[in-house]
């Protein structure tokens, strides 16, 4: 059954914008269809299409709100690559799981978006997320952060990772003696992926995510382009956290 995302869940909903387009153009739904809905919490319902307009559709709910299962909190931190490769690694990421994203701005980061720009590109990957939350069956939306510069990043992360027992992996290409998976088994909290830039995170940055208490480890002997890296950590994770 197809599965949308609302604000909020209520006797009657209406659909509007790009959801209310999807339901009466692409899926060519009619009245007397059903779909499930899911809240930011992770409640759910089933409703059942009883009015389309124009603009909007109009749903009401036919089942009890249940609890979706939310996995354990997978956070990924990764510097812009070139191009549109970021497009790919946000519907991606969100298809596998993680609950946050922050897109990061470091030393050697060459996509460098203006301020304009930027809010464009943050309403292009919610729309991407939404997209793929949906298609894949979530029980929440991932939260996508601003894009952010690695060192005020990192400032507002640090406590955290002391008094809330949050790990954060630091995929290192210059690490030789930790294997990923060493470390992965072994912890039992949440987890922030980092993830940097083409060329690699600069000996200053390198000094600051290590001073932050990060676990250097290594994906392999192979290099690996942003999105390749990016993808297979979560999966890594994902896998040993959640099964």
């Amino acid at each position: 059954m197809k599965r949308i995302f609302v604000d909020q869940l209520a006797d009657i909903i209406t659909f509007t914008g790009d959801t209310a387009r999807h339901l009466g153009y692409s899926l060519r739904s009619r009245v007397g269809d059903r779909v499930q809905v899911v809240d930011a919490l992770g409640s759910c319902a089933e409703v059942e299409l009883i009015q389309f307009d124009r603009e909007s559709v109009r749903a009401k709910r036919v089942s009890d709100i249940v609890q979706l299962r939310i996995e354990r909190p997978i956070t990924l931190a990764c510097c812009l690559p070139k191009q549109n490769k970021f497009d790919i690694i946000v519907e991606k990421v969100t298809e596998m799981g993680v609950s946050r994203i922050v897109p990061l701005i470091s030393d050697r980061t060459i996509a460098r978006p203006s301020e304009a720009r930027e809010q464009s590109k943050l309403e292009r990957w919610s729309r991407i997320i939404r997209e793929a939350a949906q298609q894949s069956g979530r029980a929440s939306l991932p939260l996508l952060e601003r894009i952010t510069e690695l060192p005020a990043w990192i400032d507002e992360i640090k406590p955290l990772l002391v008094d809330e027992n949050i790990a954060l992996i630091f995929c290192n290409e210059r690490e030789r003696n930790i294997h990923i998976k060493s470390v992965v088994r072994d912890i039992k909290c949440e987890v922030i992926i980092l993830i940097g830039p083409e060329g690699g995170f600069s000996d200053r940055e390198v000094r600051m995510i290590k001073d932050a208490g990060a676990f250097s480890v290594s994906l392999g002997a192979q290099i690996l382009k942003v999105d390749t890296a990016a993808l297979s950590t979560v999966a890594i994770i994902q896998y040993e956290l959640n099964g």
